[in-house]
């Protein structure tokens, strides 16, 4: 009962459309409140999932905050999943220049990702392993 009384001191969770629409109207929150969460794993626990809500582009600047939320279905075996779930954050960050403005972050952001995939993908290719997976990943930027 005492977790019921926590979630009612939490405010009502909102539709994205909602959300991306006062974002788009201007209205947005300075750091809207993310909820998470996770069911249904296979029984053959192939599949795996990364969540950091509180990430920094800028060490000790809570203005540079964003959020990574994944999602790796393995097949074949869990080394795939598992090496992407701990390697593909961090290949994806390591393209992105250090100390670049917000702007110029969103902007190399997209190559960052492709390029993170890709550095991913081969790192795994040369283990020489059969498993596979399938990546999802998405950032969440919080407004300036």
């Amino acid at each position: 009962m005492e977790s019921a009384s926590n979630e009612e001191m939490l405010p009502p969770a909102l539709p994205l459309a909602t959300l991306i629409g006062r974002e788009l109207r201007g209205g947005g929150s300075e750091r809207p409140l993310v909820r998470y969460g996770h069911s249904g794993f296979a029984k053959r626990g192939e599949d795996y999932f990364l969540v950091k809500p509180d990430c920094l582009r800028v060490p000790g600047d809570p203005s540079s905050a964003f959020s990574v939320f994944a999602v790796f279905d393995g097949h074949n075996g869990v080394s795939a999943a598992v090496f992407s779930k701990e390697h593909l954050l961090d290949d994806v960050m390591s393209a992105v220049p250090q100390g670049i403005s917000r702007e110029d972050w969103l902007q190399v952001l997209p190559r960052a990702l492709v390029a993170g995939f890709v550095k991913t993908d081969i790192d795994f290719q040369r283990k020489g392993e059969m498993s596979g997976t399938t990546a999802t990943l998405v950032v969440i930027v919080g407004s300036p």
